[in-house]
């Protein structure tokens, strides 16, 4: 059992002032767990009125989002969590969990660059660099991190569904034809 947990458990390079590390259960559902980063002297506040964050996905079921936060998708299945108070929440203190339940089961590193329409894109903390402890804003900005998601269900070609409807039409034509006899 540890064995599975361990190989579904992954974080990605550890990103300088967050780091996301990512879980799949097999069975479709992703979890990404925010913590401070390698450099823990900055931290990353997010408010509902000044920032977020951004994860790309496919498939997309369902959302689950932890207290004090919501989310939206949009066409092209890009999650945006903000939180729903104008306090400052501190990415990483305490850590946070976001998940996605997706229809693949299938995990695969998202390490695009994000806005590059390539294929599996970043996400981004988007919100003011503050110190830490001291919670003292010294910027608006953003960082980048890598994780592992759900991959990608291709959309059935022309053949398959062409294939499909041929064997379809060809047992229900069978199926009446003994009928008739």
């Amino acid at each position: 059992m540890f064995g599975i947990i361990l190989a579904c458990s992954w974080t990605v390079s550890a990103q300088t002032y967050v780091s996301v590390s990512s879980t799949n259960d097999g069975n479709g559902l992703f979890s990404y767990t925010f913590s401070l980063g390698s450099d823990s002297s900055y931290v990353w506040g997010v408010s509902a009125d000044n920032g977020d964050i951004v994860i790309p996905s496919h498939g997309i079921l369902d959302i689950i989002s932890p207290p004090g936060w919501t989310a939206t998708v949009d066409s092209n299945e890009i999650i945006t969590w903000q939180p729903t108070s104008d306090e400052c929440v501190f990415i990483g203190q305490p850590p946070l969990t976001f998940s996605v339940q997706s229809s693949s089961t299938e995990a695969v590193l998202y390490d695009e660059l994000l806005g590059s329409g390539a294929g599996y894109q970043q996400g981004a903390v988007f919100g003011t660099f503050c110190t830490n402890p001291d919670h003292q804003g010294v910027a608006l900005g953003y960082e980048m991190f890598s994780f592992f998601g759900p991959e990608e269900v291709p959309e059935p070609s022309s053949f398959a569904l062409f294939a499909f409807a041929a064997l379809l039409v060809g047992t229900t034509r069978k199926l009446l034809t003994r009928r008739v006899i």
